[in-house]
């Protein structure tokens, strides 16, 4: 465990429910934590070098926020879909490589942050995460995004720095939706519907570095609807 002394971070966390334990330098999950299972609402265990997570993480049946950036996971494991009332889950700069689909058992997940985990796929079934709000999919090895997350209350969907080519029209089904950043991917004109410019409420569409032509963006229909969202939000933030 890094020869870390953890009883004072422990015993502090016992009081308030919180327990940060980044940049410790840890390879395991300190079994310390279970002591913690009937008031833990926050764990940070981001910055180190754990490579697995128990299959007894889900028995911390209030945890909120668990932050476990920048580690080493590989996998994560199907009793994390235990953990009813998650409300942000931050997994990014692991080597997940596959999407943990034991996530979508989280009822009450609002944030989830699954960025720089070399992920190429996110399944249909991401659909059942109905409360999600936030999605952090930025820097992964994605070719396209799934219909299931069309199903979803989404407001804010940051995909940068993949190699994303198509917008799926079905976003317009999404009233909530607000934000879609696709910088750095491979998007042009032809993978950009008419109907994402129209009729959706997006009213951020960041297309940074996107081998597209801008004249023929700003040419095409539904282009004015949207620079109409984009204004008024614009307006509202100044």
């Amino acid at each position: 465990m890094g020869g870390n002394n953890l009883s004072v971070p422990i015993d502090h966390a016992k009081k308030t429910g919180v327990l940060g334990l980044q940049n410790k330098k840890l390879d395991k999950f300190p079994e310390e934590i279970f002591s913690l299972r009937r008031n833990l609402r926050t764990l940070d265990l981001s910055s180190n070098r754990i490579e697995e997570l128990p299959e007894d993480i889900g028995v911390l049946q209030v945890l909120r926020v668990f932050k476990i950036d920048d580690n080493k996971l590989g996998e994560i494991p199907k009793t994390l879909g235990n953990l009813g009332k998650l409300e942000a889950l931050h997994v990014a700069g692991n080597p997940l490589m596959d999407w943990p689909t034991s996530i979508h058992r989280c009822s009450n997940l609002k944030h989830l942050d699954l960025s720089r985990c070399r992920i190429s796929s996110i399944p249909d079934s991401i659909a059942g995460l109905k409360k999600l709000d936030y999605l952090c999919i930025s820097n992964n090895r994605l070719t396209d995004l799934p219909k299931g997350l069309c199903d979803l209350k989404l407001v804010e969907i940051d995909a940068n720095n993949n190699q994303i080519a198509v917008i799926p029209e079905e976003f317009v089904k999404n009233k909530n939706l607000r934000v879609l950043r696709l910088d750095y991917n491979d998007i042009t004109c032809a993978g950009i519907p008419e109907a994402i410019l129209k009729d959706s409420t997006i009213s951020t569409l960041s297309l940074e570095n996107n081998p597209l032509d801008v004249r023929k963006f700003r040419e095409m229909s539904g282009y004015d609807q949207y620079m109409e969202r984009y204004a008024a939000t614009k307006r509202k933030c100044d």
